[in-house]
């Protein structure tokens, strides 16, 4: 007879997912190398465990490169790309048969979150620091102070002794300050994960108060020409409530003072004096020893 040619030989493929490890930052290049030229190929024919297929293209019909992007959110291992062969066709119109499935690949897409713990929520003059604690859902690298807005005060001694997971510094509070409501505030995009993905968002601490400013007075005598016979109320006003304030704390110029006395918590106090008789004086003045009170810090 005239002579004939036969092609009963089925297309086969091989899979092979490039990077082992996917995450929000790692892509794979998916390389898929059929045994000849095939043709009715398209992306609907793959499958991929926990993430999509793109960007499918080749320059002979032979072998295929496509992208696998991984699902968000999402940690897991043994995942596959599985190719249906029924679909697609060589130039004798044979189809594949049966699936074929690529390596596995691991994905890690799950961002790194944190908490933070200032242990001392009232910070003074006497105890301006505090233990900070620092603690992530998996371990980080790339944090620093840099990374923190402190109400108030600074970080510092920033450091991890189990490989990233913990971290603890301490805050210092800073001078002359009287605030409440205060957080240590942390920018997550600062750290990644050991798969390479950044925190999201920020992280509060919870709230402290600072209190480093120290109490300071006013003493007023209301008469400032005494004769035979007068007293002057004086008015001693505190720039905040104070506790442990006596006569002890007071000395008084030519005259004696009434025990003093607060109607308001300890912020104003009034005594009455009374003068040295026989006494003729100018500039006198009653001295307040402030070491000798404190506020309620």
């Amino acid at each position: 007879s005239n002579t004939f040619s036969i092609d009963t030989v089925r297309p086969t493929a091989t899979v092979t997912v490039v990077a082992p490890t996917l995450s929000t930052t790692v892509n794979s290049t998916v390389n898929i190398t059929f045994s000849e030229a095939v043709s009715g190929f398209s992306l609907t024919d793959m499958s991929a465990s926990n993430g999509t297929l793109s960007n499918l293209t080749t320059s002979d019909n032979i072998h295929w490169t496509a992208t696998l992007t991984p699902s968000a959110s999402n940690s897991s291992s043994g995942n596959v790309v599985t190719l249906d062969n029924t679909l697609y066709t060589d130039t004798a119109t044979n189809a594949g048969t049966g699936t074929t499935t690529s390596n596995t690949y691991a994905i890690d897409t799950v961002l790194p979150t944190s908490t933070i713990v200032v242990s001392d929520t009232a910070l003074s003059i006497s105890g301006n620091t505090s233990l900070v604690t620092i603690t992530f859902s998996e371990a980080v690298t790339g944090l620093t102070a840099g990374a923190f807005t402190v109400a108030d005060g600074i970080l510092s001694n920033l450091g991890s002794n189990d490989g990233g997971l913990t971290w603890t510094a301490t805050l210092t509070a800073s001078p002359g300050v009287t605030h409440t409501g205060d957080v240590i505030t942390l920018n997550n995009t600062a750290v990644s994960d050991g798969a390479g993905n950044a925190g999201s968002g920020t992280t509060n601490s919870n709230t402290y108060a600072v209190d480093t400013a120290r109490p300071n007075a006013t003493v007023v005598f209301a008469n400032t020409n005494l004769g035979i016979g007068q007293t002057s109320l004086v008015t001693i006003t505190f720039s905040e409530a104070v506790t442990g304030f006596t006569n002890a704390d007071l000395i008084v110029s030519n005259g004696t003072l009434s025990a003093v006395s607060s109607n308001d918590g300890g912020t104003t106090w009034t005594a009455t004096f009374t003068p040295t008789a026989s006494i003729v004086s100018a500039s006198n003045h009653i001295t307040l020893d402030n070491t000798g009170v404190q506020d309620v810090a």
